[in-house]
């Protein structure tokens, strides 16, 4: 070995768990296990960290979807609508997501394939109109919500 060379197998290795670490099946269950031991009323005591209600002082359109994703991970869907009708929605797509890719690398492990990098699932994703189906639900919703907020009929 020379000086600070990396002996090939452990830069190998390291590709292998930084694929497997960062695939949205291992990101997504991350995800599920963090929200779901977060303390809803941690989150919702204190001052925003929306940069752009903290700037505005209007909520953006995605304000309270991290209340509402943790209070339906907690079984609780109807604190999880009043934050944000999304919430659970962006979490039945994050674990069917997450399902998709496992089962893909799974099958690629199995069957000898070639893996599919950690993105292939989001790339694929992108060429399709739901993008611009996420874009115009939140949009809708903001939109809706607006105008409440102003009136003071809706805190979020």
């Amino acid at each position: 070995m020379n000086g600070g060379a990396v002996p090939n197998w452990l830069r190998s290795l390291g590709r292998r768990a930084a694929g497997i670490l960062f695939r949205p099946a291992t990101l997504v269950l991350i995800g599920l296990v963090v929200g779901a031991t977060l303390p809803l009323s941690w989150l919702t005591s204190g001052p925003s960290l929306c940069p752009f209600k903290v700037l505005t002082g209007l909520p953006c359109p995605g304000c309270g979807l991290t209340r509402s994703s943790v209070a339906f991970l907690h079984g609780d869907p109807s604190t999880s609508l009043f934050y944000h009708p999304l919430g659970a929605p962006i979490i039945v797509v994050a674990i069917v997501i997450g399902l998709i890719d496992a089962w893909a690398w799974w099958r690629s492990q199995r069957s000898g394939q070639p893996e599919l990098g950690p993105s292939w699932l989001l790339e694929r994703l992108a060429r399709t109109p739901a993008p611009w189906v996420a874009i115009g639900a939140l949009t809708v919703v903001w939109l809706v919500r607006l105008p409440l907020y102003l009136a003071g009929a809706w805190t979020f």
